[in-house]
């Protein structure tokens, strides 16, 4: 399944709302489909490489997307304040062993019934990551396959 059919199915997931502010663990056309969602709320694009985010700021810039802003950082450790966000679209990248960590910190920045919604590469690894969600504080779980992807989506309790 294309790329494309996983942004809408997380994006569709999220449930965005006009207004809301949004955390995007990915590229920029999941960036964009947010921005379209959520109007004058604003999206923060977080990746772990400088040279991706300036890539990202020029073709936001092309797009005429204002009310994006990009921070260098990685899931286990996110470059927000706490509440900062009612939801949370992408892919949780981590290290071995670092899956519960990144649960914990999308539940930190996200405000009361934030929700999330992330791609994971299979079922196996989908089902993993629903279970760090729910130790994480995470209600209403569910695990959908999308092709040969998961997308793994909640809501805070």
């Amino acid at each position: 399944m294309s790329d494309d059919a996983i942004e809408q199915a997380l994006l569709d997931a999220a449930r965005l709302e006009a207004d809301e502010n949004v955390l995007v663990l990915g590229g920029q056309s999941l960036a964009l489909g947010a921005h379209e969602r959520v109007g004058d709320g604003w999206v923060y694009v977080v990746r772990p490489q400088v040279d991706e985010l300036e890539e990202l700021l020029g073709e936001a810039h092309a797009a005429g997307a204002s009310g994006v802003a990009y921070l260098v950082g990685e899931s286990p450790v996110l470059p927000l304040p706490d509440g900062a966000v009612a939801a949370a679209v992408g892919r949780v990248v981590t290290d071995e062993g670092a899956l519960m960590a990144a649960a914990e910190e999308l539940a930190r920045v996200l405000s009361a019934g934030g929700r999330a919604s992330l791609a994971e590469p299979d079922v196996a690894a989908g089902e993993e990551l629903a279970r760090a969600l729910e130790a994480a504080g995470f209600e209403q779980v569910e695990v959908e396959p999308v092709g040969e992807e998961s997308v793994v989506s909640g809501r805070l309790g």
